[in-house]
């Protein structure tokens, strides 16, 4: 059992976690083509707060239909009709795209609260488990 809550653990850390969503304009998502010297580019989001972004950093446009394209920071062309992310095979009408792109970071606190709450979980079903198992099975009398 302790390696089940392990495995959960290990796969909730690196796999899932939450996420913060920045809705950024269009006209700021330009300035994320190309790779800054210092490795990363600060954009204004829809209320003005910067956001930084880092190669790693999750970035996605979205279809007038609501289909989320992931593309990746610096890596990607966007002309006036075209967005073009050549590692993600996509050419896409930027006509057919909303006009804000969105900015995923991770939250640390929300992340460890998830995790928090899976391992309060596992120990409840290990303790009720325990129980049940203690308590069934008792003596027959004659």
């Amino acid at each position: 059992m302790k390696r089940l809550v392990a495995a959960v653990l290990v796969v909730s850390t690196f796999g899932l976690g939450c996420y913060n969503t920045y809705t950024v304009p269009r006209s700021q998502l330009g300035n994320l083509q190309e790779v800054p010297e210092a490795g990363q580019a600060t954009v204004k989001d829809t209320e003005g707060k910067d956001i930084v972004v880092k190669e790693d950093t999750r970035l996605f446009v979205r279809s007038q239909g609501g289909k989320r394209y992931p593309i990746t920071p610096f890596n990607f062309k966007m002309t006036e009709s075209q967005l073009v992310a050549s590692d993600r095979d996509y050419i896409l009408d930027v006509n057919s795209l909303k006009d804000n792109a969105e900015v995923d970071h991770m939250s640390t606190w929300k992340t460890a609260l998830w995790i928090a709450g899976g391992v309060a979980l596992a120990g409840t079903l290990i303790g009720l488990i325990a129980w049940a198992s203690a308590t069934s099975g008792g003596s027959q009398s004659k």
